[in-house]
C-alpha cells in the first residue's frame, strides 16, 4: 500500500515541480487578493482576530453598516457609546452569548441582525478582544 502511495506522490510532485508552483509565492497572491485578510498563523493578534471574526458585519475600521447600506448587518463599533463605556465584562458577554430580539434593537437607529456567540473555540481571548475595541480601534 504504501509502495502504491509513493508511486502517486511522484507525479503529483514532479507537477508542482514543471510548474514552479511554490507555497509561498500562493501564500503572497492570497495576500493580494484579500490584503485586509489575517495571515495565515497570526489569528491569536488581536487585529487580525477583529478582521477575521468582527470586520464582516461591523467594517474593517469599526464603521459599521448602517445608514444608506444594505443590509443593516451591525452598527459602527467606533464611536460607540455601549463600547466606550460598558465594563469589559459586558462586553465580552456580548462577544460569548450573541445579541437577539430586543437587545439588538437601537433606540436612535435602525434595527439589526441578531450578533451570533463566538465561543472560546472561536475568540480565543475575549479580554484583548475587548480592550482593542475599547482602545486601538476607537482611535
Amino acid at each position: 500500500m504504501r509502495a502504491k502511495l509513493a508511486v502517486l506522490a511522484v507525479p503529483v510532485f514532479a507537477g508542482f515541480m514543471a510548474a514552479g508552483v511554490s507555497v509561498p509565492a500562493v501564500a503572497q497572491q492570497q495576500a493580494n487578493l484579500f490584503p485586509q485578510a489575517p495571515l495565515v498563523g497570526e489569528n491569536m493578534n488581536t487585529r487580525n482576530l477583529y478582521r477575521l471574526r468582527c470586520a464582516t458585519c461591523h467594517g474593517a475600521n469599526g464603521e459599521g453598516t448602517g445608514t444608506g447600506e444594505f443590509p443593516r448587518l451591525a452598527p459602527a463599533l467606533r464611536g460607540n457609546p455601549f463600547i466606550q463605556n460598558a465594563p469589559p465584562g459586558l462586553i465580552i458577554q456580548v462577544i460569548r452569548k450573541g445579541r437577539s430580539g430586543r437587545q439588538r434593537l437601537y433606540r436612535d437607529g435602525p434595527a439589526y441582525s441578531n450578533m451570533p456567540s463566538f465561543g472560546v473555540e472561536l475568540v480565543p481571548n475575549a479580554d484583548e478582544l475587548t480592550a482593542f475595541l475599547k482602545g486601538d480601534l476607537q482611535k
